[in-house]
C-alpha cells in the first residue's frame, strides 16, 4: 500500500506542465551560447544606468561592487541550478510551480512579466533622449509622447519576425556595444590623463560604500543588475540547455560587469557629478574627446542598441504570456503563434498596446525625465519582488525532489545545502535591501513623498493588475477544455529548416 501511495505521488509530482510540453513541439531550437549570451546583456544591461550612477561620484564603484557580488553572483547560482534542473518554457513560472503552488507560480511569472510593460512604457523615451542629443533639438510634449508610441510599434513590429533573424541582429549590436564601451573608457581616460578626473578621486569614496549618502546608489544598481532569469523565459528555444546556460551566465555576466564599470568610469573621469545627465551623460560625455561629431554618432549609435534591446524584452517577454496561455490563466488566444516565424503574435501586441496606454496615460502628467525614472523605480520595487521566486525554490527544489539530486547530472551550486542557503540568505537580504532603496530614497531631485506616491502608485497597480488577470483569466479560460485549447497547435508540424539551424553551441 505505502509503495503504491509513493508512486502516485512521484508520479503526479513529475507530471510534465502544458508549458513543460507543446512548446518542445512546436518552437524551433535557435538560440545558442553567443545568442543566449547576447540575449542576457541586451536584458539586463542598461548603460544608462551608467549615467545614474556617474552623478554619485567614485562611491558608485563600491555600490557596483556589492550589487555584483550580493546579488548578480547569488541570482545567477541560482537560475543555474533551477534551469537545468527543469529546462522547459516560462523560467520563474516552472520553477515557482513546482516548489510552491500555482497561485503562487503565476504571481511569480507575472512580477517577472511586468518589466516588459514598464520597460516599454519607459524606454522608447530613452531612446529618443539619445537621438534629440545627437541632433541638438527639442520637441513639445505631444510630439515627444507620438514619436514614442512610434518608436515602441516599431520595436513590436520587429519582434514579431522570426528568432533566428532577431537574434543575428542582436549579435551583430552586441559587438558594437563592446567597441562604444571601449570609446567611452578611453575618452574619459584620457581625459584624466591630461586635465586630471573631473569628479575628483577619492580613495575612501571609491573603495567604502556610503549608504547615509547614496543610499539610492544601491536602489539604482539592484535595478540595473536585474534580468538573470529572463533568458529561461525561453528555454525550450535553447539548442541545449546543458550547453549553453551556464555559459551564457558566466560570459554574459562577465561582460555585464565590464560595461557598467568602464563606461561609468569614463563617465566620471570626463564630467563632474553636477553636468552629468542622468539618462544621456554617458554619451554626453564624449564630448569632452574634442572629436567633431564622436558624441552625435555615439548618441545614435546608443540609441539603436537601446532599440535593440528593447526588442529582446518584446520577444522574451512574450513568452510568459505565452505559458500562461498554455496554463489557461488567459484565453486561448494568447497562445496562438504565427505559423511562419513561431512567435506569439496575441502576446507581443499585447504588450505593445497596454505599454502605449501607460506611456500616454504617466507621460501627459509629468516631464519625459522624470516619468522615465519614476517607472524605472517602479521596475525596479516590482522586478526585485519577482527575485524571492527563483532564490527560495532552491532550497525547496533540494528537499523536495532530493531523488533527483541523487539519481540525474545536472548543474547545482556547488557546497550542498549550506551553500544553497547561503545563496538564498544573501539573495533575498540584498532584494529586500534594493527594495527599500528604491522606495524610499528618490532617484531624482523631487521629494520623498512625490517619490514614494508615484513608484507605489505604479507598483500597487501592477498588484492589483496581478489579481484582477488571475481571478478573470482563469474564470475565461475554464470556460474551454484543455484538449480544446490545444487543438489549434496540431496545424503547426515543424519541418527540419525550421527546427533546427547551422549554429551551433
Amino acid at each position: 500500500m505505502t509503495a503504491v501511495d509513493s508512486s502516485k505521488v512521484t508520479t503526479s509530482r513529475d507530471a510534465l506542465l502544458t508549458a513543460e510540453l507543446v512548446p518542445e513541439q512546436v518552437l524551433p531550437k535557435v538560440m545558442g551560447t553567443f545568442g543566449l549570451t547576447a540575449t542576457y546583456v541586451f536584458i539586463i544591461c542598461w548603460i544608462t544606468g551608467s549615467s545614474v550612477m556617474a552623478t554619485g561620484g567614485w562611491t558608485a564603484i563600491p555600490m557596483w561592487v556589492l550589487g555584483i557580488l550580493l546579488f548578480l553572483v547569488p541570482a545567477g547560482l541560482a537560475v543555474a541550478e533551477l534551469g537545468s534542473l527543469w529546462p522547459g518554457q516560462g523560467g520563474v513560472y516552472i520553477w515557482a510551480y513546482r516548489t510552491m503552488n500555482e497561485p503562487l507560480a503565476f504571481l511569480g511569472g507575472f512580477l517577472s512579466w511586468i518589466p516588459v510593460i514598464l520597460n516599454g512604457a519607459a524606454s522608447p523615451a530613452i531612446v529618443l533622449q539619445f537621438l534629440l542629443l545627437a541632433f541638438h533639438s527639442s520637441l513639445g510634449l505631444t510630439m515627444s509622447i507620438i514619436l514614442q508610441l512610434a518608436i515602441l510599434w516599431s520595436v513590436v513590429g520587429l519582434a514579431l519576425a522570426r528568432l533566428v533573424a532577431t537574434q543575428k541582429m542582436m549579435q551583430v549590436v552586441f559587438v558594437v556595444y563592446g567597441v562604444l564601451t571601449a570609446v567611452i573608457f578611453l575618452v574619459g581616460l584620457t581625459h584624466a590623463a591630461k586635465h586630471g578626473s573631473a569628479t575628483p578621486f577619492s580613495l575612501h569614496d571609491a573603495t567604502i560604500p556610503n549608504f547615509a549618502v547614496g543610499g539610492f546608489l544601491f536602489g539604482t544598481v539592484m535595478l540595473y543588475l536585474l534580468g538573470v532569469e529572463t533568458p529561461f523565459n525561453m528555454g525550450a528555444e535553447f539548442l541545449s540547455v546543458r550547453k549553453s546556460a551556464t555559459k551564457m551566465l558566466l560570459w554574459g555576466s562577465a561582460a555585464l560587469v565590464g560595461i557598467y564599470l568602464l563606461t561609468t568610469l569614463g563617465t566620471m573621469m570626463a564630467l563632474p557629478g553636477s553636468k552629468i545627465d542622468p539618462v544621456t551623460g554617458v554619451v554626453g560625455m564624449l564630448d569632452t574627446s574634442g572629436i567633431n561629431g564622436l558624441m552625435e554618432v555615439s548618441a545614435v549609435v546608443l540609441a539603436a542598441i537601446v532599440f535593440v534591446a528593447l526588442i529582446t524584452y518584446q520577444v522574451a517577454y512574450s513568452r510568459l504570456i505565452f505559458v500562461s496561455g498554455l496554463e489557461r490563466h488567459l484565453p486561448r488566444i494568447f497562445t496562438h503563434l504565427n505559423p511562419r516565424t513561431r512567435n506569439p503574435v496575441t502576446a507581443i501586441l499585447i504588450q505593445g498596446a497596454i505599454s502605449s496606454t501607460i506611456m500616454v496615460g504617466l507621460f501627459s502628467q509629468s516631464s519625459l525625465a522624470n516619468v522615465t525614472v519614476y517607472l524605472n523605480g517602479a521596475l525596479s520595487v516590482v522586478w526585485l519582488v519577482s527575485g524571492f521566486f527563483f532564490f527560495i525554490p532552491p532550497i525547496l527544489a533540494r528537499k523536495k525532489y532530493a531523488d533527483r539530486y541523487v539519481k540525474e547530472d545536472f548543474w547545482r551550486i556547488p557546497g550542498g545545502m549550506p551553500a544553497v542557503y547561503a545563496v538564498a540568505a544573501v539573495g533575498t537580504a540584498s532584494t529586500f535591501g534594493g527594495i527599500y532603496y528604491s522606495f524610499w530614497t528618490p532617484w531624482i531631485d523631487v521629494s520623498t513623498s512625490t517619490w514614494t506616491s508615484w513608484v507605489g502608485g505604479i507598483a500597487l497597480g501592477t498588484l492589483i493588475s496581478a489579481g484582477l488577470v488571475y481571478y478573470f483569466g482563469r474564470r475565461s479560460a475554464s470556460k474551454l477544455s484543455a484538449p480544446d485549447a490545444l487543438a489549434h497547435f496540431a496545424d503547426l508540424s515543424l519541418s527540419k529548416a525550421s527546427a533546427s539551424t547551422p549554429e551551433t553551441a
